[in-house]
Parts: structure tokens; sequence; C-alpha cells
């Protein structure tokens, strides 16, 4: 009887670790910074296009799914107009 409890108390335990896997989009998605407003320092381009990201994502997959941190092939494309730093960040949304 203790033996079989063990068995099902393991299985149970790798189920639920599977289902808690991490569930990635095949399309990447994109945010952009306002230059004008948060382009003057590259750090900060970078997070405001980091936030706009995940505005997108959660707007349309939900918020489980807008956490960059979890993203896979993030990158990003910054280039610099008039002084002022415009960045994309691109990544496919992940749950964590």
């Amino acid at each position: 009887m203790k033996k079989t409890v063990l068995i099902l108390g393991t299985l149970a335990v790798v189920t639920i670790a599977q289902s808690a896997a991490a569930d990635c989009r095949k399309s990447f998605y994109h945010g952009k910074n306002s230059a004008i407003l948060t382009g003057r320092y590259i750090d900060v381009a970078k997070d405001n296009a980091i936030i706009s990201w995940g505005l997108r994502v959660g707007a349309n997959l939900g918020p489980v799914y807008a956490d960059w941190a979890n993203a896979k092939n993030k990158s990003f494309r910054c280039v610099k107009q008039n002084g002022r730093h415009k960045c994309t960040a691109r990544a496919r949304p992940c749950t964590g």
C-alpha cells in the first residue's frame, strides 16, 4: 500500500511540472520607444521599447505572456536620429 501511494505521488509531481513548462509563441512581437520623449539615453530607450513590447503582448495574448524576462529570441535594433535613440525590442512571448 505504501509503495502505491509513493508512485502515485511521484506521478502527480511529474504531471504538475510538465504542465508548468513555458509555452512560447512562434510569432515575434515588437515594441518601440518614443525617441522624442525617451531617446536621450540608449538604456532608457531600450527600457521603454520593452515596456511597449509588454503592453502590446499583454493586449493581444494576456498578461501571462507579457514578461520580457520569460521571452525567447530577444533582440534590439537601435538607431540614433537627431541626437535621440529610437529602439525596437523584438521577442517571442512565453509564459513563465
